[in-house]
């Protein structure tokens, strides 16, 4: 059997175990969703009902106490009479819409509140207002109403008890089901994992162990498997990709090569400052000792720009997706470009003009990179120069660019005094790991990877990059960049 299809029937049977527990949680939410919304319409709908009959008697009798109150001032059966009038509006209203809901205490209660306030305001309303009798009835009223109240709230309590013991016992039966079907879930799982998993369990195994042998740098060819198809088809592959390793350990071992032979030198600075300040030679930093702390500082920063080639190089031949910033100057990315080659060829008493010819375009592009670009050419157009030599930066912009591209392009110049470039060195220029030697320099210059990164980072946005013709005693480069769309 393949293997997709043993992975398919292991899905299939957790699916439909998980199916079923779902099913069961669902069914048991809607048993609680009506159990609960039996208790709302049931039971907290008459009581809202019965409130407002409540309220409503309660209103009366406020205001036969006001109407007392009123009496004792001397106020006439007229007005005292004229402060009935809206309480009874609104327990007739009341009666009217919620007498068929509300209890039966209640509805009787209510009505005969109305019996009373039509008696106090047929004629003599203080008198009878004032008078025993009066007041032994409103008390009783007063009486039947609150436990008629006090009544329905504890059958209303014990009603919710009753539904509060159902729910918890749906509760339980919920758990019940979900802890047996996580049990069913738990043994169909381990079931059908323990049956793929003794159909692939050694073929991967013995590749396991064939590939920690090549991550340990040992590439014997794969060992013969069988299993499912595609177990197989994984073994050739791999035994593929051990050939490519085999081949790429080549190449890094002789890259590791390079970059150990021109590490040494910044390490062996950084090393010699440092050790400088710990013999206590500089004193307690002094001039002696800044321009110590300077050596390693420049011998850092070579580091450092040196290990940020090289991460960018691996990024962009991964394929990874630039980081395109919004429209900008392309002039400011020059600009800061030279800014930070200033300090190396102030160092070596050499100029960096810069010349922009017309309007500077706005490109959009991974601006870091593109700066990165133009430094790298700078930094080796300010090397390979005399002390007072100029190197001459010069942006325009052509209506098309190089080798037929169409579409105007931004196009960089940068040309420096230097001794130019020979001839059987100018058509791999651009090629990793090439170097060669500058006259007048004790060292070859750089580990072939500067020009490398500029060209991936220039063809990445759409552009092109080259050696233009040099003259004599001269070197030019020129970097070509689209303009608008088609561009990174």
């Amino acid at each position: 059997m393949r293997l997709v299809n043993r992975l398919a029937l292991s899905h299939g049977v957790l699916g439909m175990v998980l199916s079923a527990a779902l099913a069961v949680t669902i069914f048991t939410l809607v048993d609680l969703y009506r159990q609960v919304r039996a208790v709302r319409e049931s039971d907290l709908a008459t009581i809202d009902e019965e409130e407002a009959l409540y309220r409503a008697a309660w209103k009366v009798e406020v205001a036969a106490r006001h109407g007392v109150d009123a009496c004792e001032l001397g106020a006439t059966d007229a007005v005292v009479g004229a402060t009935f009038r809206e309480p009874e509006r609104i327990l007739r209203q009341a009666i009217q819409d919620n007498a068929a809901i509300a209890s039966r205490p209640f509805a009787t209660t209510a009505g005969r509140y109305l019996e009373l306030v039509a008696s106090l305001t047929r004629d003599k309303t203080c008198q009878l207002l004032r008078s025993p009798e009066s007041r032994a009835a409103r008390l009783k009223l007063d009486e039947d109403l609150t436990d008629a109240w006090i009544a329905r709230l504890y059958e209303l309590h014990r009603r919710l008890e009753v539904h509060e013991e159902e729910i918890v016992r749906t509760g339980r039966r919920a758990i019940l089901r979900g802890v047996g079907m996580g049990l069913l879930a738990l043994v169909a799982g381990w079931v059908v994992a323990s049956r793929v998993a003794r159909g692939v369990t050694k073929p991967l195994a013995a590749l396991s162990e064939a590939a920690q042998r090549v991550g340990k740098g040992e590439f014997a060819p794969f060992p013969t498997v069988d299993g499912p198809r595609e177990v197989v088809e994984l073994s050739s592959e791999l035994d593929r990709m051990r050939v490519d390793l085999a081949a790429l350990d080549a190449l890094k071992q002789q890259f590791l090569a390079s970059v150990s032979h021109e590490l040494r030198t910044p390490l062996g600075k950084l090393r010699e400052a440092l050790a400088l300040l710990e013999d206590g030679t500089a004193g307690h930093l002094e001039d002696k000792q800044l321009r110590i702390l300077g050596i390693a500082r420049r011998a850092c920063e070579a580091e450092i720009r040196l290990v940020t080639t090289l991460l960018d190089l691996s990024r962009l031949r991964a394929g990874k997706v630039l980081q395109v910033d919004e429209p900008r100057p392309l002039d400011d990315i020059v600009r800061e470009a030279i800014a930070a080659e200033q300090t190396d060829a102030g160092a070596q008493s050499v100029t960096i003009e810069f010349e922009p010819v017309g309007a500077g375009p706005r490109i959009a592009l991974d601006g870091l990179l593109v700066e990165r670009a133009i430094a790298n050419v700078l930094r080796n157009a300010v090397s390979v120069s005399p002390a007072g030599g100029v190197v001459s930066v010069k942006r325009t912009v052509e209506p098309e660019g190089p080798l037929g591209r169409k579409g105007p392009h931004a196009r960089i110049t940068v040309q420096d005094e230097g001794p130019g470039v020979p001839p059987e060195l100018r058509a791999a220029i651009f090629d990793a790991f090439t170097t060669h030697e500058v006259s007048g320099r004790p060292m070859r210059m750089g580990i072939g990877l500067g020009l490398t990164l500029v060209r991936e980072i220039v063809e990445a946005h759409g552009g092109h990059v080259q050696l233009a013709a040099p003259g004599p005693g001269d070197t030019t480069f020129a970097l070509f960049l689209p303009v608008g769309r088609g561009g990174a």
